[in-house]
């Protein structure tokens, strides 16, 4: 009976795809004007020829294919977070350009306004009024030594962010590749499964209708269509969430098919004899975030350095000349200025210093504990989930799907149940969706070992 029912089927989806193809024939020469010998305007039946042939149209549609190194090459270069870092960096760099530049001269210029003797307006001739001064401020104290000091750990702490945000950008490209990668694998293994479930669902109905087939067989092959239906909307958003975050992180507009080579994939895939103590050790020494940490307490103590400076007065020298308002006629004297640390001596500045400094010792051994504990984490999800890729073998898989096929065969030629055909289907598939999701997570798990160690384990 089965396989009456398959031959019928065959029949039925030959005849069903004929019919398609004459339909889509027909259509093309009513717009040429062949089919009737008329002229039939072109628009009208513009949307139908577009849609019959929107496959082709979509298909030829142009897709870049990249491996992961033409990807990263591609996210150095225009990625626009990196570019505006490094402004970021040029603009610290300037700051201490500006932080070595002392304060410009005063010049100062009097006349007169009005002489009463003489009843005169401006008078500033030989028997008028003018006087000039020039002031430079000198700096004590240490203030500008210590204030290019904390310039310049200022700068040196925008080119660690630079390069921490090129490790995090980087850790978000690989994850999204290589998500694209196999959540493709995972998709078209689920469209092909759908597309050859859907036509049993066809012909089903059809013997159903002609009473062949009972009804709950038909409903059970719907079910499992429905199932596999939303396992592809939902891997249909997270591709879609790759492929926007790919296009962000290499800034390109047209579609992306990665595409990683033979030895990308094989580096996470060898085992490696590693220590959590080195790793941890490796990932003291190069972590960029508690080397900016320990910048910051750095920074921390020039900034209580140069508090301190500045409870120091500051000394203003100048000259002046005046014409007649001194004791002697062209007088030229010597000025001096310093204000009098009577009430203010910088002291509450000078205490919220050694508080920030106390605070960025702390929080310098706070992200020391951090990057441990993230390391032994990172560590552990890597022998997981290489212990879990191992487990299920390409082999495995291999033979999975010799089964899968001979379940078929004896499915068609009435030898398994239709409750053990959809259930065995419904193993194969997580089975295999769980393959690709174990390929994912060895790679997010290597990566995020790299990441916490900001080192280049697997390459």
């Amino acid at each position: 009976m089965h396989e009456n029912f398959f031959m019928k089927s065959t029949e039925f989806r030959f005849d069903l795809r004929a019919k398609f193809l004459q339909i889509k024939r027909r259509i093309s020469m009513k717009i040429l004007g062949i089919f009737t010998g008329k002229t039939i305007p072109v628009l009208r039946w513009l949307p139908c020829v577009l849609l019959l042939w929107s496959p082709l149209i979509l298909t030829a549609q142009k897709e870049m294919t990249l491996s992961l190194q033409a990807c990263e090459s591609l996210f150095v270069k225009n990625n626009l977070e990196l570019l505006a870092g490094k402004f970021h960096v040029e603009a610290a760099h300037a700051e201490v350009i500006q932080a070595r530049i002392w304060e410009n001269p005063v010049a100062t210029f009097g006349f007169n306004g009005y002489n009463p003797e003489k009843s005169r307006y401006l008078d500033m001739g030989t028997d008028g009024e003018k006087s000039g001064g020039l002031e430079q401020l000198i700096y004590l104290g240490g203030k500008k030594r210590n204030e290019v000091a904390m310039a310049q750990n200022h700068a040196e702490v925008a080119e660690l962010e630079l390069a921490d945000l090129l490790w995090n950008l980087k850790y978000q490209l690989r994850l999204s590749y290589f998500g694209l990668y196999y959540q493709n694998l995972s998709y078209q293994a689920l469209e092909k499964h759908l597309n050859n479930l859907d036509s049993l669902v066809v012909a089903y109905q059809v013997q159903v209708e002609k009473g062949n087939m009972p009804l709950k067989d038909l409903v059970r092959l719907q079910s499992l269509s429905l199932n596999f239906r939303n396992q592809k909307s939902e891997l249909l958003k997270s591709i879609l969430e790759c492929r926007h975050n790919l296009v962000l992180l290499t800034g390109l507009s047209d579609p992306i098919r990665v595409q990683p080579e033979i030895k990308e994939m094989g580096v996470y895939q060898q085992p490696r004899e590693w220590v959590a103590d080195s790793l941890k050790a490796m990932a003291l020494r190069n972590r960029i975030d508690l080397k900016i940490a320990t910048k910051e307490q750095e920074i921390s103590g020039l900034n209580l350095k140069l508090q301190r400076s500045l409870a120091v007065p500051d000394l203003t020298v100048g000259a002046a000349w005046d014409q007649r308002g001194g004791t002697f006629q062209n007088e030229v004297g010597i000025t001096l200025g310093m204000p009098l640390p009577l009430w203010n001596r910088n002291q509450g500045n000078i205490k919220i210093a050694k508080a920030q400094l106390q605070e960025s010792a702390l929080g310098k051994q706070q992200k020391q504990l951090e990057v441990a504990a993230e390391v032994s984490s990172a560590f552990d999800k890597w022998k997981e989930a290489l212990r879990s890729y191992q487990y299920l073998s390409k082999k495995s898989l291999l033979n999975l799907e010799e089964v899968q096929n001979g379940i078929f065969r004896n499915f068609r030629n009435g030898n398994v149940s239709m409750i053990e055909f959809t259930d065995f289907m419904e193993s194969y598939h997580s089975t295999l969706i769980q393959y690709y999701q174990f390929g994912q997570n060895l790679v997010s798990a290597s990566e995020e070992l790299n990441l916490v160690t900001h080192s280049e384990l697997f390459k």
